[in-house]
């Protein structure tokens, strides 16, 4: 009997891992003519992701855009990130998270040809892809997300910190969402990571606004009741002394989601 009800609880907790939401960013330098290629993700592309979705195979596709606010570009910069979500591991690196191989059945012959002579005035020059397990996360199904923060850290104690977003952030933020125009809040660790070297990151927070005058906002501070009170609980400080190493801004182009 008890071999019995080990293997239900083990069984369980396997299909529980499987079933842990997982995503990436797919970061890319593209050069030429942004704009078309803009026109092939948003307009096209976004068909054949759309197709995705709709049958389960992926559960989130998204075309972001890094906001600056000036017209410089440092060595290696990317300016547009991919970002796709699924169910599990398994949904995002096999055959269901390669959507875009199904591009034929999808798209018109007028639109595939339109999307390669879009294609020859620009190129991908880098790109790096990395993928993240969702630990938690939060919406505001009443607006819509314009544009998301993405906070990268390297936390001393990652367990501490995922554990403190969990139980003492992720309140604060849905009682308040309305007040503060935020449409998402989430938290997830890293599972890759694109070279030897010990500084990146190994989890990160995101946060989604309305208007980018709502996110510079919240950098700035909101006050509202509760937040002296969350912030005094708060052991971030121990947890992460040196704070957010990157927290990039992004402007939603283009986001493919269940209609259902």
């Amino acid at each position: 009997m008890k071999k019995i009800i080990l293997i239900i609880v083990v069984s369980c907790m396997v299909q529980f891992a499987n079933a842990q939401k997982v995503f990436s960013l797919h970061a890319v330098k593209i050069e030429g003519n942004t704009d078309a290629f803009e026109k092939v993700e948003t307009e096209l592309m976004s068909k054949v992701s759309q197709n995705a979705v709709n049958k389960g195979d992926v559960l989130y596709w998204g075309l972001f855009k890094v906001h600056k606010f000036n017209n410089s570009d440092a060595p290696g910069d990317y300016n547009y990130v991919w970002v796709q979500w699924a169910n599990s591991i398994d949904d995002l690196l096999g055959t269901k998270g390669a959507w875009w191989n199904n591009i034929s059945n999808v798209l018109t012959p007028a639109e595939m040809e339109q999307a390669k002579v879009l294609g020859t005035s620009y190129k991908g020059v880098s790109d790096e892809r990395n993928i993240f397990v969702v630990e938690d996360e939060a919406y505001d199904n009443n607006s819509k997300a314009e544009y998301f923060q993405f906070n990268f850290a390297r936390p001393a104690n990652v367990a501490g910190f995922i554990d403190e977003n969990k139980t003492l952030w992720k309140p604060y933020f849905v009682k308040n969402m309305s007040k503060m125009n935020m449409n998402v809040w989430g938290v997830a660790r890293r599972l890759t990571f694109p070279t030897l070297e010990t500084s990146h990151s190994t989890v990160m927070s995101w946060d989604a606004f309305t208007s980018l005058e709502n996110l510079m906002k919240y950098r700035i501070g909101f006050k509202f009741p509760g937040s002296d009170e969350a912030s005094k609980k708060s052991k971030m400080s121990t947890y992460m002394p040196e704070g957010f190493s990157y927290m990039p801004i992004f402007k939603v182009l283009k986001a493919t989601t269940s209609k259902k």
